[in-house]
């Protein structure tokens, strides 16, 4: 339950005798916040076998590594990781899903980190793969447009898409301009798509959305300003910070992101996790442990609940970190805390 609510749902991890996942449920939990409401919270969960932790409601999967572009406000654009065309082994690919099935995961699905999903040619076949394993999960794709026509996107949505979600990045000498709203009709334009669907002008972005079959397009044009250093992955003077963070972070109770190797990151923002230094934001690996085993793990809960505290000793890139959390992310994130 999140903080200042009564009795409501709580998610738990079930695992059989042997340990084996079952699924999440939910129980509702006593509405009192004092130590009767949590002993009868530990009891319950002692008798079911339970770690009381929600699942994530986002969910990215970086299926390879190659971008098309290099964009100075992303980490592609400060190193050579995103020219590259690694790509997911199929062995991590398929463990990840079997736990996912199992687990009847039912948030949102990405297929993208730090990657341009539809260079990737496996692409399709994932999607399909993915709709059939999480029948009732929100399938997203997270473009920058460029490569994206109409047979694409009404193959994507064929194949199970629940959502596209277009960024159109500015010139990167245009950076800090504000946005060209002028561009979002153009793809329209390219994509045959007549309807104009709700545009708005938000603090972040300028935003359309509208829908295409069973699919909600969402085309953004963002305010470059509003991004953060990736945890200092990004270099760009415009959006460092030279102070040390003070605000708690409650990231890792709201999503889960996992690169093209299967290693469970702290959060999205880590880039890189093949060196030394990365080691503390890496939970584990979902080709060697289920994730669903990961993100209710005493290690990555332990690292929950520093964070929250703003306790980053060890985690000089948490330490640095510039991103700022939206309301609705911070009210999301505090309903899903186990206590």
């Amino acid at each position: 339950m999140g903080e200042g609510q009564g009795s409501g749902p709580s998610y738990s991890l079930v695992l059989s005798l042997g340990g084996t996942v079952r699924g999440w449920s939910k129980q509702s939990l006593p509405a009192d916040r004092g130590r009767r409401g949590v002993v009868a919270a530990g009891r319950l969960c002692a008798s079911m076998r339970t770690v009381r932790v929600a699942p994530p409601s986002h969910l990215e999967v970086e299926i390879g590594t190659f971008c098309n572009r290099r964009c100075p406000w992303c980490p592609n654009g400060w190193s050579e990781r995103g020219q590259r065309h690694d790509r997911m082994p199929e062995r991590i690919w398929r463990a990840l899903l079997r736990d996912l099935r199992a687990t009847r995961f039912e948030g949102t699905f990405a297929f993208h980190n730090y990657n341009e999903p539809l260079a990737d040619p496996s692409l399709l076949g994932r999607v399909r793969q993915a709709r059939r394993a999480m029948p009732h999960a929100r399938l997203s794709i997270f473009t920058n447009g460029d490569l994206l026509d109409r047979p694409m996107l009404d193959r994507l949505v064929r194949a199970g898409v629940d959502e596209m979600r277009v960024t159109l990045y500015p010139p990167a000498r245009r950076a800090f301009e504000p946005p060209d709203a002028t561009v979002i009709a153009r793809l329209l334009r390219r994509l045959r798509i007549g309807r104009k669907g709700l545009q708005v002008d938000k603090e972040r972005r300028i935003e359309r959305r509208l829908r295409v079959g069973r699919a909600l397009l969402v085309i953004k044009v963002p305010r470059i300003e509003s991004y953060c250093d990736r945890a200092g992955s990004v270099a760009l003077a415009q959006l460092a910070s030279r102070r040390r963070r003070r605000a708690g972070c409650l990231y890792p109770y709201l999503s889960a992101a996992i690169d093209f190797r299967g290693n469970l990151k702290l959060c999205c923002h880590v880039y890189e996790t093949s060196r030394p230094e990365d080691r503390p934001y890496v939970v584990g690996n979902v080709g060697e442990t289920p994730f669903s085993e990961l993100w209710a793990s005493a290690r990555l809960d332990r690292l929950r609940a520093r964070l929250a505290r703003a306790d980053f000793r060890g985690l000089p890139a948490c330490a640095r970190c510039t991103h700022r959390m939206r309301p609705w992310m911070i009210r999301e994130a505090k309903r899903r805390r186990q206590g």
